[in-house]
């Protein structure tokens, strides 16, 4: 009964520990859903207002830019300055005023009028309202002071006049005797833009260099500031009358940040938003796009909640599915491992059968050598039977000398046997595949003492180029030597069909691998085959020469050896095999030193 209370009580404790655990990822599942989902609505967020922002800030440069030329245009006007010359043949000032009026139509500006040095308005486009310019004094205005100083005049303004807001164009009118003649403004409408952005679905604000709002998505935001004016700067606005008599109060309820930053959030009368800011460098702007916070706040509200519920559905379907989870488990881990076991079991075998298979071709290359190798060793073996037979006869007539140099070249000669042997048999023992630093010569060299009995039988030639520089690469030094031995045999039976057989062997460097050519002057492939040419059991050599699987398995140990084998046809005939290779560390780091 004790033991019973123990297993029970521990069992008790493992379930709670899982609650508890189950209930920490369930709160970091929410909280992450929230913050996750508020992160991608705040950048989606901060998207928009670019985009808002670019677009309102181009509607104002474009308003602007688009009229910006015109007082400089009007002051090229020869009859404008005649007229400020009073010429005899000078037109008179209603002609005058009917032309600003005709040219104000045109251009879509507010008004258009002239003035003299002393800033007294002489001509205007609305000279015909009652608020007309004409003899208004506009000295002291900006605009005229820095077009007076031969400056471009730009300036932002209420109009005293016509209390009009709008964005002044002025420049000089002067002659080559005359310096100043008087001053044309060009007063621009910038409130249409104001009225088509009203219709978005955004808040915005344009404020001057002094921070106050002249143009706003909401009218009780107009001529506000978003930051305290000093006593004396407010003076010296009033006395330029850029806005009138509007006291130039703070927005209400506006938190501003201590440091503005892009793409932040404020509160402005009890709204939260987030604001994007942009300058407008020439104009003496800031623009500023705020959107609704709720974009952020509310998805992220709404995937909290839709994150809780399926918490809790998650934690019903877990209640229903935990007496059935350990069985299921074990059942799985049986399986999966049954399955590794026989992956295993698979691969091992996969791994055997291409090692026979490797050693199936080589023993099938040194098959077909085999004639040719034989001729090589018959050769040395019938000279020293006969230098034997000689050294014996003088040896029995006193000649040691003579017996003496037929031993040498009895000597000679096994010892030219014993490198073919020992070539043969370094060259059929197996390997495992396994990928190192290796000689680019010594594979090279072995490869030539294999196929030269096999060449020695034909009058192909076969010549060589190599690159003395590569000296190492990354491979494996016996599949390396098998597939040269492959490319070899085949050239030089393709070769020897041809009355001059040619075949070239020569290495490469190409970036950081290594290219080993084997071309030959034989018939070439046929179109036909060439997609076939590296399947196994694929051959275009008659039947018992061979068994279409030395192109096949070279192919696979390149492949194998992180490297690549290729065949094309020679522009001029026969057929090229190309076999790229890594570089070995080796080699690059002894060129770089």
């Amino acid at each position: 009964m004790i033991g019973f209370a123990f297993f029970t009580k521990k069992r008790q404790l493992s379930k709670t520990t899982l609650l508890g655990l189950f209930l920490l990822v369930a709160a970091l599942v929410i909280v992450t859903v929230y913050f996750s989902v508020s992160y991608s609505a705040h950048t989606r967020l901060q998207e928009s207002a670019k985009n808002y922002l670019t677009r309102l800030t181009s509607s104002l440069d474009a308003a602007l830019a688009r009229h910006s030329y015109l007082p400089i245009l009007l002051a090229q006007e020869p009859f404008i300055q005649d007229f400020l010359q009073k010429k005899p043949e000078a037109i008179s000032t209603e002609q005058l005023n009917l032309y600003l009026e005709r040219i104000n139509q045109i251009a879509g500006t507010l008004d258009i009028y002239l003035m003299l040095p002393n800033g007294d308005t002489i001509a205007a486009s609305n000279w015909s309202k009652e608020q007309s310019f004409i003899g208004r004094n506009f000295a002291f205005r900006p605009y005229f002071q820095k077009a007076i100083q031969g400056e471009l005049g730009r300036y932002y303004a209420v109009g005293t006049t016509s209390n009009e807001r709008g964005y002044y164009f002025s420049y000089l009118i002067n002659a080559q005797d005359q310096p100043a003649l008087g001053v044309i403004t060009v007063k621009v409408n910038i409130a249409e833009i104001e009225s088509f952005w009203k219709s978005q679905r955004i808040d915005f604000l344009v404020t001057d260099s002094e921070g106050i709002v002249f143009l706003a998505s909401q009218d009780s935001w107009l001529f506000k500031t978003i930051k305290p004016l000093t006593e004396l700067r407010r003076q010296a606005i009033r006395e330029v009358k850029r806005y009138l008599d509007y006291p130039l109060e703070p927005l209400a309820d506006f938190q501003w940040p201590p440091y503005l930053e892009a793409d932040q959030p404020i509160w402005l009368q009890g709204k939260h938003y987030l604001l994007a800011e942009r300058s407008m460098e020439e104009a003496g702007w800031e623009v500023y796009v705020l959107l609704d916070w709720q974009e952020v706040t509310r998805p992220a509200a709404v995937a909290m909640i839709l994150a809780t519920i399926l918490c809790l559905l998650t934690s019903l379907l877990l209640l229903l599915l935990w007496k059935n989870q350990a069985q299921r488990r074990r059942y799985k881990q049986a399986v999966l491992e049954a399955l590794e076991s026989k992956v295993e079991e698979r691969t091992r075998e996969l791994r055997l059968a291409q090692e026979e298979l490797v050693q199936a071709a080589k023993m099938a290359a040194l098959g077909q050598l085999s004639a040719a190798i034989n001729h090589e060793l018959n050769n040395p073996l019938g000279a020293i039977r006969a230098y034997a037979d000689n050294a014996s006869q003088f040896l029995e007539r006193g000649h040691p000398e003579l017996v003496k140099a037929n031993l040498q070249e009895i000597s000679g000669l096994t010892e030219r046997m014993a490198t073919i042997t020992r070539q043969l048999k370094i060259f059929s023992r197996k390997s495992s595949g396994c990928i190192s630093d290796c000689r680019l010569q010594v594979a090279l060299d072995s490869a030539f003492l294999i196929v030269r009995p096999k060449l020695s039988q034909t009058t192909v030639s076969l010549h060589h180029h190599y690159d003395t520089h590569l000296q190492w690469v990354r491979a494996d030094l016996v599949w390396l030597e098998q597939i040269l031995v492959n490319l070899l045999s085949n050239a030089i039976d393709a070769a020897a069909e041809q009355a001059k057989g040619q075949v070239w062997l020569s290495t490469e460097r190409v970036g950081n691998k290594v290219r080993i050519q084997v071309r030959d002057n034989g018939p070439g492939i046929q179109a036909q085959n060439m997609p076939h040419l590296f399947e196994p059991f694929f051959t275009t050599k008659a039947l018992g020469k061979g068994l279409g699987l030395g192109l096949s398995i070279s192919y696979r140990l390149a492949k194998d050896m992180q490297g690549e084998l290729s065949a094309e046809n020679a522009p001029e005939a026969g057929a090229i095999f190309s076999l790229l290779l890594p570089l070995a560390e080796t080699s690059m780091e002894t060129e770089d030193d």
